[in-house]
């Protein structure tokens, strides 16, 4: 039977790595982003090379509180989930007392509101169906605060401890729903860093930089495993194991010059 996937920014970046992948294992795909041109740019060069490919894309806002409500409504009449991608999310770099504050709230509605709604709303259903997997994509900034993203870092940690906590909850229940966390260090070849005004951030020519196909190859190891927490990127994943045996001042340093201009 083919299995379904939601993937919420699904039409670019990660999604759309990740997307390609899934197609590959027969999976038929979901998708909701903001930009219906994107959508159909991406749906179309997709196509082109897996001919057979089931992809049908919305656009909507996820800031919209009722967004949810739709997708649900969508998903259902399309028979359900397997998979549910929580990927959609922005950020906007610089001082938090420079930025508007609109712009910081409405990267609170995506990143942090929108997961935590599609999440609760669709945990029910694959629970009703028999089962099925929840991966929220978090950031390697969850792990420390993040000057010149603070309020990213922020919504990053809040998904990061959500879904931990939530994974373990399920577990411990007897749920045939899991969660899986991914956190990606800095994706390299996404809209990312141009939609945050971070082109020019250390970060994202960093060691540590990954590719948007690092991330989603990393994505389905975890996911095969049953893995409850995904770091993407080998550079990330060693530089993470260093920091566990730093000194915080030093850990607060590296963060603090990694996300600096060059």
């Amino acid at each position: 039977m083919t299995q379904t996937a939601l993937i919420s920014g699904g039409s670019s970046g990660i999604g759309l790595a990740l997307s390609e992948r899934l197609l590959e294992r027969g999976f038929r795909l979901l998708w909701v982003s903001l930009d219906e041109d994107e959508i159909a740019h991406a749906r179309q060069s997709l196509l082109e090379r897996h001919p057979d490919a089931e992809i049908e894309g919305r656009a909507m806002n996820l800031a919209d509180p009722q967004s949810v409500a739709r997708l649900v409504q969508w998903a259902q009449g399309e028979g359900g989930l397997d998979l549910l991608v929580n990927n959609a999310g922005f950020g906007v770099y610089g001082p938090s007392v420079s930025l508007a504050v609109e712009a910081e709230q409405a990267m609170i509605d995506v990143n942090a509101r929108a997961l935590h709604a599609m999440t609760r709303a669709f945990l029910p259903l694959m629970e009703a169906a028999g089962g099925g997997t929840i991966i929220n994509i978090a950031s390697n900034s969850a792990f420390v605060p993040t000057p010149g993203l603070a309020v990213y870092a922020a919504t990053k940690a809040f998904v990061r401890h959500y879904s931990n906590a939530l994974s373990q909850e399920l577990e411990q229940s007897g749920s045939p729903v899991r969660v899986m966390t991914v956190c990606p260090s800095a994706v390299s070849d996404t809209p990312f860093k141009e939609r945050a005004a971070a082109k020019d951030v250390r970060t994202f020519s960093s060691f540590s930089a990954t590719t948007a196909g690092e991330v989603a190859s990393d994505i389905l190891k975890g996911y095969d495993r049953g893995a409850s927490e995904v770091i993407t990127g080998a550079a990330m994943r060693r530089a993470m194991w260093l920091m566990r045996f730093s000194p915080a001042p030093l850990v607060r340093w590296l963060t603090q010059r990694e996300t600096q201009r060059i």
